[in-house]
Parts: C-alpha cells; structure tokens; sequence
C-alpha cells in the first residue's frame, strides 16, 4: 500500500521532467530581451505597457527550448522558427495608451 502512494506523488514528477527540460529561458537572455523589447516598444505604447507587452512575449516562448530561444536572440534561428516566435509574441496585444 505504501508503495502506491509512493507512486502517485513520484509519477507526475517524472513525467514532467521532459517539460522543465525546455520550460526556461537560458541565464540572462530573458533580461537581455527584455531590455531590448521595451527600448524598441516603449515610444510607440509607453514604458508600462511595453513593459507588459515585453513580458508577455516573453513568457510566450519561454517552453521553447533553450537553443531555440538563443538563436533568436543572437539572430540566427531559421526564418521558420522566426515566424512561429513573432506568431506567439503577437498574440500579446499591446494596447497604446489613451489620448487625452
């Protein structure tokens, strides 16, 4: 009996362990994008909503596996893998600030 209950808490584990393989995004390359992001956003939406935007975006393609996200960071990922990353980062609608 033991060993059953052993096995309910142990199994999900395990089988999520394939998952947090490819659930991050390499050390300091989510900074970097960030960084870049909301520089290149924030004159077209503002600061805060770049900001949003930015990290929406990022936490789209952060299940991507991590030498996925480093050729698109250094610019060398395939035109496909381009189109797939701007596809999930689109879904992140920024909105512009309201006119007063």
């Amino acid at each position: 009996m033991r060993l059953n209950r052993l096995f309910a808490v142990v199994a999900p584990v395990v089988l999520l362990l394939p998952l947090a393989a490819h659930a991050d995004w390499p050390k300091g390359e989510r900074e970097k994008y960030m960084a870049q992001c909301t520089q290149a956003a924030s004159p077209q939406i503002g600061a805060a909503a770049a900001k949003s935007h930015c990290a929406c975006g990022a936490d789209a393609i952060k299940s991507y596996p991590a030498s996925d996200i480093q050729s698109l960071m250094d610019n060398k990922a395939s035109p496909e893998l381009q189109q797939k990353a701007l596809g999930q980062i689109a879904k992140c609608k920024a909105n512009p600030p309201a006119k007063k």
